[in-house]
């Protein structure tokens, strides 16, 4: 357990040296959420697509915005830099586990991400365009289900492009390809509520809508009852299968890392 806080505390102290970064995020992400209303703004006016108002898709684009920042992508970066300098030989000679290791990691910049990061967004962002709240708080509890679950499929994902840049030694292409994946079939940008019926289909049977689609929908009630339970249990599915294919994955993975390194 200490040698976990202590990888998270690492990861957290890490983000601090970059104080001037925490600014440039904090404007980034505003200025993304404001570039997204005003988009809307044009199109909606005062009137509704498909039952969605500007109100909506304010929320929509608070929240979507504020779940993609504490999203697992850091990570593909982070096992590339240490098989290019070879410090994943170290990492590998360590008492825990390099997927746990990695994990935590993560864990610790997402600390740092929703403190300085995540909640000025929201609240600044809340006291510009305004946020409309959930009215039960099952409903929050729900959201911060759908939050688990981005956060370990981004996981798995990340760590899957980054498995393979063991055999292609870079990521650059892999990543580029699943990054037009998630932008597209996230609905971190345009919700799955305005795809067509073939894509929205298309978008249902692919994990990523956990990362921004979902999430924003159970905060915002357009999934409730029974449809929310069946997607949970989507998520569990794909969680489940995503760590099945890493653990496949890892174990060829580290035999063709230890046979390159003699």
């Amino acid at each position: 357990m200490r040698s976990v806080m202590a990888i998270v505390q690492k990861a957290f102290l890490r983000n601090m040296s970059y104080r001037f970064e925490i600014w440039l995020r904090l404007i980034g992400n505003i200025s993304v959420v404001f570039i997204q209303i005003s988009i809307w703004s044009a199109l909606l006016g005062t009137g509704a697509i498909e039952g969605i108002d500007l109100s909506t898709m304010i929320t929509y684009s608070i929240i979507s915005t504020s779940v993609s920042m504490i999203l697992m992508y850091q990570m593909i970066h982070t096992i590339d830099g240490k098989l290019k300098n070879g410090d994943i030989a170290m990492d590998l000679l360590k008492p825990i586990s390099f997927p746990i290791l990695m994990f935590f990691d993560q864990v610790g910049n997402i600390c740092f991400q929703v403190l300085c990061t995540l909640v000025p967004t929201i609240v600044i962002s809340s006291l510009l365009f305004g946020l409309t709240f959930p009215h039960e708080w099952t409903t929050l509890l729900l959201f911060f289900i759908a939050i688990l679950f981005a956060v370990l499929i981004s996981f798995f994902i990340s760590y899957l492009i980054a498995l393979i840049s063991f055999w292609f030694l870079t990521t650059f292409a892999l990543e580029w390809m699943f990054t037009a994946l998630i932008t597209v079939f996230s609905g971190s940008f345009l919700p799955l509520w305005f795809f067509s019926k073939e894509w929205r289909g298309v978008a249902e049977m692919l994990p990523f809508q956990f990362l921004g689609f979902i999430p924003a929908a159970i905060f915002m009630e357009t999934i409730e009852g029974m449809e929310v339970l069946w997607v949970l249990v989507k998520g569990v599915l794909w969680i489940i299968t995503l760590w099945i294919i890493v653990q496949l994955l890892w174990r060829r993975a580290i035999r063709r890392l230890v046979l390159q390194g003699g």
